[in-house]
């Protein structure tokens, strides 16, 4: 029986639940060499409102350096970052905004039919956006990437990251899928919250991380970009040179 992938479980924090280390997963290389990707580089996670003192001790010990929100602005105006609101010593904060048809914009106008119609339209209309965080993430120490639940935005960018390494598929699934897990209550709730707010019964695949849709977009990214590092630089427009530099820090070979 094969044994199932890793998963990367939370950090212990009392004020977020779903800020996950994107080490310990395996990949191989372009010369097919193997390894497991280095831990405390890159951090993703949903909204850190909730934080508390110390959760940001803990993070700062962690050696966390810069706080990535690709929240619309509509959100932060909600649901603001502690990160920007209240800056930690020696933490940067930084915002780039990315537009996911849901969160980003109050669950206003038509709704998506599926996650993957969401993530294919970030890829295909939210290139800027992502060469934005790739230059961001080029930093000393840890970076933390987030959007509002850690599922969405965030996936993507996980996505990226984890499948320019070589790590393979079943890995950035369930890493993806993890989110149910870890906020499927948060989720449950926020489906009914968004169903009052427009007055009818929205998808119930919205609010969740099936791992069908990340198949989806991992054969979409294939099929119409190659993989994730010629979209990065092809269509992003990444300079290779910041895509290698990422992809060696991720491997622990910075």
């Amino acid at each position: 029986m094969e044994a199932p992938a890793f998963i990367s479980e939370p950090l212990p924090l009392a004020g977020a639940r779903n800020v996950r280390d994107l080490g310990g997963y395996p990949f191989t290389d372009e010369q097919g060499k193997s390894g497991k990707t280095a831990s405390r580089v890159f951090l993703r996670s949903g909204a850190l409102t909730r934080l508390r003192r110390r959760d940001f001790d803990y993070l700062a010990a962690y050696g966390l350096k810069r706080v990535i929100d690709v929240r619309s602005n509509f959100e932060l105006k909600i649901w603001p970052d502690p990160f920007a609101k209240r800056p930690y010593p020696g933490v940067e904060y930084t915002h780039v905004p990315m537009m996911d048809q849901l969160n980003s914009n109050g669950f206003q106008g038509l709704l998506p039919e599926s996650m993957f119609a969401v993530y294919r339209d970030l890829l295909d209309e939210g290139a800027d956006g992502f060469r934005q965080v790739w230059q961001a993430l080029d930093a000393p120490g840890c970076s933390l990437f987030h959007c509002r639940a850690g599922k969405d935005r965030t996936g993507v960018i996980a996505m990226l990251l984890l499948e320019a390494a070589g790590v393979p598929d079943d890995s950035i699934i369930a890493d993806y899928a993890a989110t149910e897990r870890y906020m499927g209550r948060f989720l449950r709730a926020q489906r009914i919250g968004v169903s009052v707010l427009v007055r009818k019964k929205v998808p119930r695949c919205l609010f969740e991380a099936q791992p069908v849709e990340m198949e989806r977009t991992l054969a979409y990214l294939r099929e119409h970009y190659g993989n994730a590092r010629r979209y990065l630089i092809e269509a992003a427009g990444c300079d290779e040179a910041l895509v290698d530099r990422l992809v060696r820090r991720l491997r622990g070979r910075a």
